[in-house]
Protein backbone atom coordinates (compact mmCIF):
# COMPACT_ATOMS: atom_id res chain seq x y z
CA UNK A 1 0.00 0.00 0.00
CA UNK A 2 1.06 3.48 -0.96
CA UNK A 3 1.46 6.41 1.21
CA UNK A 4 1.95 8.68 -1.77
CA UNK A 5 -0.14 12.07 -1.00
CA UNK A 6 -1.21 13.57 -4.36
CA UNK A 7 0.51 16.58 -4.57
CA UNK A 8 1.50 19.18 -7.62
CA UNK A 9 3.30 17.83 -9.55
CA UNK A 10 1.61 14.67 -10.30
CA UNK A 11 4.53 11.40 -10.67
CA UNK A 12 3.52 10.89 -14.12
CA UNK A 13 5.65 6.97 -13.92
CA UNK A 14 3.94 6.08 -10.48
CA UNK A 15 0.67 6.63 -11.69
CA UNK A 16 1.41 4.40 -14.51
CA UNK A 17 2.70 1.94 -12.06
CA UNK A 18 -0.49 1.72 -10.57
CA UNK A 19 -2.10 1.62 -13.38
CA UNK A 20 -0.57 -1.33 -15.32
CA UNK A 21 -1.24 -3.40 -11.69
CA UNK A 22 -4.86 -2.73 -11.92
CA UNK A 23 -4.55 -4.04 -15.12
CA UNK A 24 -2.66 -7.10 -14.05
CA UNK A 25 -5.31 -8.01 -11.28
CA UNK A 26 -8.31 -7.16 -12.72
CA UNK A 27 -8.00 -7.73 -16.43
CA UNK A 28 -9.30 -5.80 -19.34
CA UNK A 29 -12.50 -4.04 -19.36
CA UNK A 30 -14.45 -6.74 -20.94
CA UNK A 31 -13.35 -8.85 -17.63
CA UNK A 32 -14.91 -6.76 -15.28
CA UNK A 33 -18.20 -8.04 -14.11
CA UNK A 34 -21.49 -6.64 -14.84
CA UNK A 35 -23.95 -5.00 -12.51
CA UNK A 36 -27.47 -3.62 -13.35
CA UNK A 37 -27.41 -0.95 -11.22
CA UNK A 38 -25.05 0.99 -8.23
CA UNK A 39 -27.79 -0.19 -5.94
CA UNK A 40 -26.94 -3.73 -5.95
CA UNK A 41 -23.31 -2.90 -4.47
CA UNK A 42 -24.17 -0.41 -2.11
CA UNK A 43 -26.21 -3.64 -0.99
CA UNK A 44 -23.27 -5.33 -0.20
CA UNK A 45 -21.74 -2.93 2.06
CA UNK A 46 -24.29 -1.79 4.31
CA UNK A 47 -24.53 -2.84 7.83
CA UNK A 48 -25.60 -1.48 11.01
CA UNK A 49 -23.61 1.37 13.13
CA UNK A 50 -22.26 2.23 10.08
CA UNK A 51 -21.19 6.02 9.42
CA UNK A 52 -21.87 6.94 5.76
CA UNK A 53 -20.51 10.18 3.64
CA UNK A 54 -21.67 11.13 0.33
CA UNK A 55 -19.61 13.77 -1.83
CA UNK A 56 -21.55 15.44 -3.91
CA UNK A 57 -24.87 13.95 -2.66
CA UNK A 58 -27.14 16.13 -4.95
CA UNK A 59 -30.87 15.08 -3.05
CA UNK A 60 -29.57 13.22 -1.10
CA UNK A 61 -31.40 9.95 -2.05
CA UNK A 62 -28.40 7.39 -0.41
CA UNK A 63 -29.57 8.20 2.74
CA UNK A 64 -33.12 6.40 2.17
CA UNK A 65 -30.92 3.44 -0.06
CA UNK A 66 -28.84 2.70 2.96
CA UNK A 67 -31.90 3.00 5.68
CA UNK A 68 -33.93 0.71 3.76
CA UNK A 69 -34.70 -3.06 6.09
CA UNK A 70 -34.19 -1.00 9.04
CA UNK A 71 -30.44 -0.27 9.30
CA UNK A 72 -29.42 2.07 11.66
CA UNK A 73 -27.06 4.08 10.36
CA UNK A 74 -25.60 7.86 10.09
CA UNK A 75 -25.69 9.93 7.18
CA UNK A 76 -23.90 13.20 6.44
CA UNK A 77 -23.68 14.56 2.90
CA UNK A 78 -21.14 17.01 0.82
CA UNK A 79 -22.09 19.40 -1.98
CA UNK A 80 -21.44 22.78 -3.36
CA UNK A 81 -24.97 23.31 -3.82
CA UNK A 82 -26.82 25.48 -1.16
CA UNK A 83 -30.19 25.38 -2.77
CA UNK A 84 -30.56 21.88 -0.39
CA UNK A 85 -29.56 20.67 2.99
CA UNK A 86 -26.20 19.22 3.36
CA UNK A 87 -23.90 18.99 6.22
CA UNK A 88 -21.01 20.06 4.93
CA UNK A 89 -20.15 22.91 2.05
CA UNK A 90 -16.44 22.88 1.88
CA UNK A 91 -14.21 19.83 1.39
CA UNK A 92 -11.90 21.09 3.83
CA UNK A 93 -14.91 21.71 6.26
CA UNK A 94 -15.97 17.54 6.59
CA UNK A 95 -15.12 16.34 9.97
CA UNK A 96 -16.06 12.94 11.53
CA UNK A 97 -14.94 9.47 11.02
CA UNK A 98 -16.62 7.18 8.20
CA UNK A 99 -17.07 3.28 7.71
CA UNK A 100 -17.97 4.11 4.04
CA UNK A 101 -17.57 7.11 1.56
CA UNK A 102 -19.72 7.26 -1.84
CA UNK A 103 -19.27 9.45 -4.53
CA UNK A 104 -21.43 9.01 -7.65
CA UNK A 105 -20.51 10.42 -11.08
CA UNK A 106 -18.72 13.26 -9.48
CA UNK A 107 -14.80 12.82 -10.04
CA UNK A 108 -15.27 13.20 -13.89
CA UNK A 109 -16.18 17.32 -13.45
CA UNK A 110 -12.73 18.00 -11.58
CA UNK A 111 -9.44 18.14 -13.19
CA UNK A 112 -6.72 15.63 -11.68
CA UNK A 113 -5.45 17.86 -8.91
CA UNK A 114 -8.91 18.32 -7.24
CA UNK A 115 -10.06 14.86 -7.65
CA UNK A 116 -6.28 14.02 -5.53
CA UNK A 117 -7.10 17.00 -3.03
CA UNK A 118 -10.80 15.29 -2.74
CA UNK A 119 -8.97 12.12 -2.42
CA UNK A 120 -6.96 13.26 0.65
CA UNK A 121 -9.49 14.41 2.42
CA UNK A 122 -11.51 11.00 1.79
CA UNK A 123 -8.64 9.32 3.45
CA UNK A 124 -8.51 11.74 5.88
CA UNK A 125 -11.75 10.79 7.17
CA UNK A 126 -12.03 7.25 6.28
CA UNK A 127 -11.11 5.03 8.85
CA UNK A 128 -9.03 2.51 8.81
CA UNK A 129 -10.48 -0.61 6.85
CA UNK A 130 -13.50 1.61 5.65
CA UNK A 131 -14.73 1.63 1.99
CA UNK A 132 -14.98 4.04 -0.73
CA UNK A 133 -17.30 3.72 -3.94
CA UNK A 134 -16.66 5.74 -6.97
CA UNK A 135 -18.78 5.74 -10.34
CA UNK A 136 -17.79 7.30 -13.29
CA UNK A 137 -19.02 6.89 -17.47
CA UNK A 138 -16.96 4.31 -18.84
CA UNK A 139 -14.63 6.08 -21.22
CA UNK A 140 -15.00 2.70 -23.45
CA UNK A 141 -18.53 3.76 -24.12
CA UNK A 142 -17.75 6.97 -25.57
CA UNK A 143 -20.94 9.07 -24.99
CA UNK A 144 -21.30 8.14 -21.31
CA UNK A 145 -18.95 10.75 -20.86
CA UNK A 146 -18.44 12.59 -24.53
CA UNK A 147 -22.43 13.79 -24.09
CA UNK A 148 -21.62 15.63 -20.88
CA UNK A 149 -19.69 19.11 -21.24
CA UNK A 150 -19.33 19.56 -17.58
CA UNK A 151 -17.01 16.60 -17.47
CA UNK A 152 -13.30 17.66 -17.77
CA UNK A 153 -11.29 14.21 -16.86
CA UNK A 154 -12.19 11.22 -18.58
CA UNK A 155 -11.25 7.91 -16.05
CA UNK A 156 -10.79 4.36 -17.76
CA UNK A 157 -11.21 1.84 -15.03
CA UNK A 158 -7.08 0.99 -14.83
CA UNK A 159 -6.42 4.76 -14.21
CA UNK A 160 -8.70 5.29 -11.42
CA UNK A 161 -7.93 2.34 -9.81
CA UNK A 162 -4.16 3.67 -10.32
CA UNK A 163 -4.76 6.62 -9.14
CA UNK A 164 -6.90 5.52 -5.90
CA UNK A 165 -3.96 3.63 -5.08
CA UNK A 166 -1.26 6.53 -5.31
CA UNK A 167 -3.74 8.33 -2.76
CA UNK A 168 -3.90 5.43 0.08
CA UNK A 169 -6.22 2.96 -1.15
CA UNK A 170 -6.30 -0.42 -2.13
CA UNK A 171 -8.78 -1.28 -4.41
CA UNK A 172 -11.16 -4.27 -4.14
CA UNK A 173 -13.36 -4.63 -6.58
CA UNK A 174 -14.40 -2.74 -10.09
CA UNK A 175 -17.37 -3.52 -12.02
CA UNK A 176 -19.13 -2.61 -14.59
CA UNK A 177 -22.64 -1.24 -14.47
CA UNK A 178 -25.33 -2.32 -17.35
CA UNK A 179 -28.77 -2.25 -17.64
CA UNK A 180 -31.11 -2.41 -20.62
CA UNK A 181 -34.83 -4.08 -21.45
CA UNK A 182 -34.40 -8.36 -22.03
CA UNK A 183 -34.42 -8.30 -25.88
CA UNK A 184 -32.04 -5.45 -25.90
CA UNK A 185 -29.82 -7.13 -23.50
CA UNK A 186 -29.35 -10.32 -24.94
CA UNK A 187 -28.65 -9.09 -28.76
CA UNK A 188 -26.24 -6.82 -26.87
CA UNK A 189 -24.32 -9.54 -25.06
CA UNK A 190 -24.16 -11.89 -26.86
CA UNK A 191 -24.46 -10.78 -30.35
CA UNK A 192 -22.70 -7.71 -30.77
CA UNK A 193 -19.88 -8.08 -27.78
CA UNK A 194 -17.90 -9.66 -29.99
CA UNK A 195 -17.72 -6.64 -32.57
CA UNK A 196 -17.43 -4.47 -29.42
CA UNK A 197 -14.12 -5.94 -28.32
CA UNK A 198 -12.81 -5.82 -31.79
CA UNK A 199 -13.30 -2.05 -32.28
CA UNK A 200 -12.30 -1.78 -28.46
CA UNK A 201 -15.19 -0.14 -27.50
CA UNK A 202 -18.07 -1.39 -24.43
CA UNK A 203 -21.75 -1.13 -23.77
CA UNK A 204 -21.91 -0.80 -20.13
CA UNK A 205 -22.24 3.38 -19.47
CA UNK A 206 -20.84 3.31 -16.20
CA UNK A 207 -18.08 1.70 -14.03
CA UNK A 208 -17.95 1.77 -10.14
CA UNK A 209 -14.84 1.15 -8.14
CA UNK A 210 -14.52 0.37 -4.35
CA UNK A 211 -11.40 0.70 -2.12
CA UNK A 212 -10.04 -0.02 1.28
CA UNK A 213 -8.48 2.41 3.38
CA UNK A 214 -5.30 1.73 4.59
Amino acid sequence: MSDYVQQQPIDWSFLYQNRKDVQKRFGKIWDLPLRKRHHQIIEEYVGDNLCWLEIGAGSRNLKEEIEKGGNDVSYKSYDIDSRNFHDFYELEHITGEYDRICMFEIIEHVSLQEAGRILNVCRRVLKKGGKIIISTPNIYYPPAFLRDVTHITPWAYDELGGFLQMNGFQVENIFRMYHDAFIRRIITRSIMHPLHKLMGIDYSKQIILVATAS
